[in-house]
């Protein structure tokens, strides 16, 4: 069996972990800061098997309506949700929260794909990549200047 391809960045955010969850969480204010998601859903609906509808646009494709199923929840440090079909491509979106000795966080936002056309990824991961590595930056932006 082959291994899924994988899109991680990490980004260092000058502010606790508890500050970054807090945003992180904040589905609702995704369209002020996010460069291409905006969800609908509230910060009390983070809860394994909550449905969270949102809208992908400003990217390279097209906009569209997404859904994501959130499938762990681990406060303040770790939230997962996937989004997709098998039969096409399921996404597993991870987002972990490391607090450092500084009192700085180390984000680490990664997704790794399943399905019949996730090897028709693998030559946009370095894109994919960095536009992860974007929206790291933006969340960081987000936190820094709800914290400072």
């Amino acid at each position: 069996m082959k291994e899924a391809p994988v899109v991680t960045a990490v980004t260092r955010i000058s502010a606790p972990v508890e500050d970054a969850w807090r945003v992180l969480v904040a589905f609702d204010e995704y369209a002020r800061w996010h460069p291409v998601l905006s969800l609908d859903a509230k910060p009390e609906q983070v809860v394994v098997g909550a449905e969270v509808p949102g809208r992908l646009s400003g990217g390279d494709a097209a906009e569209q309506d997404v859904t994501m199923r959130i499938v762990v929840v681990d406060a303040p440090r770790r939230l997962v949700w996937e989004g997709g079909s098998l039969d096409a491509i399921l996404g597993r979106h991870s987002f972990v929260l490391a607090p450092r000795p500084d009192g700085t966080t180390e984000f680490t936002d990664s997704e790794e794909f399943f399905g019949a056309a996730a090897a028709e990824l693998v030559p946009t991961l370095d894109q994919l990549t960095q536009e992860y590595s974007r929206y790291g930056a933006a969340l960081q932006a987000r936190v820094e200047g709800l914290s400072g």
